[in-house]
């Protein structure tokens, strides 16, 4: 009892408690802080690896489909070896496809194996493939192939002929290697992992193990467990036996049959907090033996008074520095609510007055005149009642002048707590600035994409079922390309930004616009007084209105249109892709309908979608085949009826449609990337036939924007003629506007690399562009074709007007002038008078095959009309 009372002793008993419990505090802190951190960094690096996995798993899948369609087409003679070399299937990330017969005997591959037969029958993805009753895709586990010699994933699909019987089955293999790429950058430390597994839990591919000893395998895994059929889990592997400890995160993919998982080791998620922990636990061995040693010291001395009193005076003094020189604020209250220790950062966080705070007053009293927290009792009463259920909680304080503290609470032995205190307002701020840097467009300060697939989701989440019903609109601008072109893109950022706040003039608070790429913008609609879909073709027509109202932008007047697509919800999905689909289906409608337009989705726009998707394998197909023949219209000179040149236009007799419009399946080549093919087999057949017509008649080939685009246009036109021995002077190429504004300076160097080769050069649909005019002065050609819409009107005195100022023009620039659409002998009579020297129409001929072409063609006769 003597010794409990000695000042010293007691002083001892006091401080070390609050040494080790501050330690405690802060050090659980940063561990939490490191959890959560690597937390949210396996969360995206999980979801990195399921999109870079399944955008290679998408890839190859297509190329299955493709190499099958070709396979049913005619199975004797098809060579898999041929196709892939033709159509570039098995590059980049694919090692090889092979076809395996109903016999289990590969019988092509796209390696050129000639060994000995290879019996495939017992390989997991041919026997699973063949039971399969539906038509999908199967991920087998990895196998070392017999021809490649590679580890390799099989990507397998059935094969069919062409009644749909099955022929045995098509597989691509894609390297292990290459699902892992993502490894290298994504900063998993020591330990981490990637794994990726099929649906049965076999391991497909791993990065960070021991690869030979877990490819193929499926052994026993706490992720088959955790996801069950959810697609996302986050948990610890933990007590492995001479295994390290893991935070594991568990994807699900929604499109494929495969399952990924990133791993961090715990060693390296609390290496940083583990440095600091030593550091601290230095201090607090430090003040912990300072103040054993002088208590003992003051024990054995205690007939030196005095010289005890200087020792605890220094001790003291000793442990304020310590609380002095904590990075936080620190206060600790005991279980009647009472305060018994602080420091000054403490203080100055809440702006309590030193001579005001003692040891020992209440919570109450000492919180009483600050103003960030309005009711202290409720702070307290829910301060305890946290505090009773769990040992370690955290608040976060706002004050009214901007400041944010963070306050992590420890629960006290023996009743109260000790709390640490570290303002995180610059913190806050940096947070909240990447928050808004992540979901907000940094020119229009509208949602981005990410935040507005993301309130789809959350309005989805929050109210399933038809009582959560809105409405999405997108919304595509009409010329935009051409004023961004014309006037610099710093005229076009000034552009977006008003249309940006036209739409937000539109909308109500309750609705969310957001620009999702670089002129297209959209609209989440929520329910109001009026039924949903009213309400939003209501609005829709307002913006299509409004947006294409005049803007001067830097003086300059400026005009444009918007194209709208309305979805929908629940009537036209319920996942946030198949919403975005449906409302992209009607805003091509819209665009379709002429734009300055919108359009709600319906079954039917979904059908016209499939039909185009369904084009368009079947066209990538006929060109391959090299199936698509050319036609010619002829040019003629009015005054002698003699053909002066022929028109070369691609014609598609398509063998269960019939003759599909060039409008048609033009335009499918164009969405499709299939032109540039296109348009350079229309122009090595025009090269050949015209070797076969007169020497004085030239063949006029159109051009794409799209092939201006590839660096080899100018060889192509070269090779063109020098294979079929064609003159430079005997071909004409035709350039519509287009051109110009895909990119007009390089797409003008082409064009003076091609005029320089000896060709000329047509500019096609004169007067209906942005800006015709401007293009006779950037660039010199040799014709100008006057479009149809002007000869059709030709009976007015203001087009007669407009041609007689075209005919002036090209006069003075020495330019050939033809009229297109020319169906009348009293149209041709017009345009004599007029001194238009050439036409082109169904009055003289219909684009017909090189056999039926009228080259030696009378005088018109008058009165003489086409048949339209």
């Amino acid at each position: 009892m003597t010794i409990l009372r000695n000042a010293p002793l007691q002083i001892a008993l006091f401080f070390l408690p609050l040494v080790w419990i501050g330690y405690v505090a802060i050090t659980s802190s940063e561990r939490a802080d490191a959890v959560q951190q690597a937390r949210s960094h396996g969360d995206s690096v999980a979801e990195l690896f399921e999109e870079n996995t399944e955008r290679i798993i998408e890839r190859v899948d297509q190329s299955l489909l493709v190499v099958r369609a070709l396979y049913a087409q005619d199975p004797l003679t098809f060579s898999l070896k041929f196709w892939s070399d033709k159509a570039r299937i098995a590059t980049g990330d694919v090692v090889q496809f092979s076809l395996i017969g109903l016999d289990g005997y590969m019988f092509d591959t796209t390696t050129g194996y000639s060994g000995a037969p290879l019996y495939l029958g017992d390989r997991e993805h041919f026997a699973s493939v063949m039971a399969q009753a539906d038509d999908s895709l199967y991920v087998a586990k990895p196998v070392l192939g017999r021809a490649s010699n590679k580890w390799t994933i099989q990507l397998a699909r059935k094969l069919f002929d062409l009644a749909r019987n099955p022929a045995g089955v098509v597989v691509g293999s894609i390297s292990v290697d290459v699902v892992g790429r993502i490894y290298d950058t994504a900063k998993l430390g020591a330990g981490g992992t990637l794994v990726l597994r099929n649906a049965n839990h076999v391991v497909l591919a791993a990065r960070g193990v021991d690869h030979d000893t877990v490819l193929g395998q499926r052994a026993p895994n706490r992720v088959e467990g955790e996801l069950r059929d959810g697609f996302y889990a986050q948990y610890w592997n933990e007590n492995r036996p001479n295994r390290r400890d893991r935070l594991i995160t568990a994807r699900r993919s929604r499109v494929f049959p495969l399952i990924f998982t990133v791993g961090i080791s715990a060693q390296e998620i609390y290496s940083r907090s583990d440095l600091r922990q030593k550091v601290y636990l230095g201090g607090a061995l430090l003040l912990t033996f300072i103040i054993v040693t002088a208590t003992l010291f003051h024990w054995r001395r205690q007939l030196a008074l005095g010289r005890a009193q200087r020792e605890l005076r220094d001790f003291a003094s000793k442990f304020e520095d310590a609380l002095r020189n904590l990075p936080q604020g620190l206060s600790m209250f005991d279980g009647r609510d009472r305060l018994i220790a602080f420091n000054r950062q403490w203080l100055e966080l809440y702006g309590l007055e030193p001579e005001e705070i003692r040891i020992g007053m209440d919570f109450r009293e000492v919180f009483a005149k600050q103003t960030a927290v309005l009711d202290v009792e409720a702070y307290l009463v829910d301060l305890k009642s946290r505090l009773e259920q769990s040992e370690h909680i955290s608040n976060t304080v706002p004050f009214p002048d901007g400041r944010v503290v963070y306050v992590s609470y420890g629960r006290r032995e023996g009743g109260g707590w000790v709390a640490t205190h570290e303002d995180i307002t610059e913190r806050k701020a940096s947070e909240d600035r990447i928050e808004r840097l992540a979901h907000y467009d940094s020119l229009t300060g509208l949602a981005n994409r990410n935040l507005f697939k993301e309130h789809i989701d959350e309005v989805l989440a929050g109210s399933p079922g038809p009582e959560a019903a809105f409405a999405v609109l997108l919304l595509d601008l009409d010329k935009f390309k051409a004023v961004n072109d014309a006037l610099g893109h710093q005229c076009g950022d000034a552009l977006l930004k008003q249309v940006a706040g036209r739409i937000k003039a539109q909308i109500r608070d309750l609705d969310m616009a957001a620009r999702i790429g670089g002129d297209e913008f959209a609209v989440i609609v929520a329910p109001g007084r009026t039924a949903i879909q009213d309400g939003a073709a209501s609005l829709a027509a307002r913006l299509v209105q409004v947006i294409a109202e005049p803007y001067h932008i830097e003086g300059h007047p400026v005009v444009i249109g918007c194209s709208i697509g309305l979805a929908l919800v629940p009537e036209h999905g319920t996942r946030v892709d198949e919403i975005l689909r449906n409302a992209d289906l009607a805003l091509y409608r819209s665009k379709s309908a002429g734009r300055s337009c919108f359009h709600v989705y319906s079954a039917e726009l979904k059908a016209e979608a499939d039909q185009r998707n369904v084009l368009e394998v079947e066209l990538r197909e006929a060109i391959w085949r090299e199936e698509i023949d050319v036609y010619y219209q002829p040019v003629t000179e009015l005054s002698t009826g003699r053909v002066k040149s022929v028109e070369a236009l691609a014609r598609w007799r398509h063998p269960i449609r019939g003759f599909i419009p060039p409008a048609e399946f033009i335009a499918v080549a164009e969405a499709g990337g299939l032109i540039v093919e296109l348009g350079n087999q229309v122009l090595a057949k025009a090269c050949r036939d015209a070797t076969t017509m007169p020497g004085d008649v030239k063949v006029a080939v159109n051009l794409s924007a799209l092939q201006f685009a590839g660096a080899n246009l100018v060889d192509i036109v070269t090779s063109a003629l020098a294979q079929n021995g064609l003159p430079e002077t005997r071909l004409e190429l035709e350039i519509t506007e287009s051109v110009f504004l895909a990119d007009t300076q390089e797409n003008l160097k082409t064009l003076q690399r091609l005029k320089a080769l000896g060709v000329s050069i047509a500019l096609d649909d004169f007067g209906v562009g942005y800006s015709s005019l401007s293009y006779l002065t950037a660039f010199p050609f040799d014709k100008v074709k006057i479009d149809k819409s002007f000869i059709d009107r030709i009976d007015r005195c203001e087009t007669v007007a407009v041609l007689k100022s075209i005919v002036q023009l090209a006069k003075a620039l020495k330019l050939s002038i033809v009229a297109e659409g020319v169906e009348t002998s009293a149209q041709i009579a017009r345009l004599h008078s007029l001194g238009i020297a050439l036409g082109q129409g169904y009055f003289f001929s219909r684009p017909v095959p090189l056999a039926d072409l009228p080259l030696q063609s009378p005088v018109p006769r008058r009165g003489r009309r086409a048949v339209a």
